[in-house]
């Protein structure tokens, strides 16, 4: 499987995990109502992705590629599914 598709998919599922996990701490399905709990999730699912995609990739990638590749297919689906979750919970 190419490097590109790998690192896309597994960034968008966890991006699918990490907003359902936010949509639930905006709402206060988890004990709690707090937005910035979300939010440091999401930074930190960031961060952890940026770092363990040349774990995950077989070659070299560069900066751009791992924007592209990692951190902005995991950002909008995080931001749409906490959206969406926060609107109509």
């Amino acid at each position: 499987m190419d490097d590109t598709v790998k690192l896309t998919s597994i960034n968008v599922v966890l991006g699918i995990i990490v907003g359902v996990l936010s949509g639930l701490f905006s709402v206060g399905t988890l004990g709690f109502k707090n937005d910035m709990v979300g939010l440091l999730l999401g930074i930190a699912f960031i961060y952890a992705s940026f770092k363990f995609s040349d774990n995950i990739a077989s070659e070299e990638l560069d900066r751009s590629q791992k924007i592209w590749d990692c951190i902005m297919p995991f950002f909008f689906t995080w931001i749409i599914v906490w959206i969406i979750l926060a609107n109509y919970m």
